[in-house]
């Protein structure tokens, strides 16, 4: 007896389950959940100070196939205010203009990426506890030389996640048909 009334149980428990997104939804239930900011929102001059930045690991991209680059390159940098604009000072690159991403921009979304060993946007709202959009999100565009001496331009794209780290979606360069996306992270040094 014991046994069949788990099967009928377990019956009823699948077809409650099938049956589910048959059931009428409220219309409340039906609104696109309110959109959960995030607690930590610096000013630009919060974030002034020197910052160990690591970039990589990366991937390089063209004809459709990717190429693991799993160099990993860490240095120091400075991020300042000059004349209210945070500017960006790295060894070897001019200085980047880093500027905040205005609210109509669309939200920043990537997969998971085992080569770039990332979690995708929606892990990193979670482990935020909100919507990583309502960070402080800034862009940058700046020129770098290549080991050919060719210059070419590349993007970097943070969010400034907690006190002293920023982290980044990629920085990301094309040239002659080649891309390269790289993870970005800078944690703040005695700031």
């Amino acid at each position: 007896m014991e046994g069949r009334l788990q099967t009928v149980c377990k019956a009823i428990a699948s077809s409650l389950i099938l049956a589910a997104p048959c059931l009428p939804i409220p219309v409340a239930a039906q609104d696109a959940d309110a959109m959960v900011f995030c607690e930590y929102q610096p000013s630009l001059e919060d974030l002034v100070g020197d910052y160990m930045v690591m970039t990589g690991p990366g991937a390089l991209s063209s004809g459709g196939v990717e190429i693991p680059m799993p160099n990993v390159q860490e240095y120091r940098a400075t991020l300042a205010m000059i004349d209210g604009v945070l500017v960006l000072y790295a060894d070897d690159t001019q200085p980047i203009d880093l500027l905040p991403v205005a609210a109509d921009e669309p939200d920043w979304t990537w997969s998971d990426s085992d080569i770039l060993e990332m979690p995708n946007s929606e892990d990193m709202s979670l482990l935020e506890g909100c919507d990583i959009n309502s960070l402080l999100r800034l862009s940058g565009t700046g020129i770098a030389t290549s080991q050919e001496g060719r210059q070419f331009e590349f993007t970097i794209r943070l969010f400034a996640g907690r006190q002293g780290w920023l982290y980044g979606g990629q920085s990301s360069w094309s040239v002659d048909g080649m891309t390269m996306n790289q993870r970005l992270e800078l944690s703040g040094v005695d700031n």
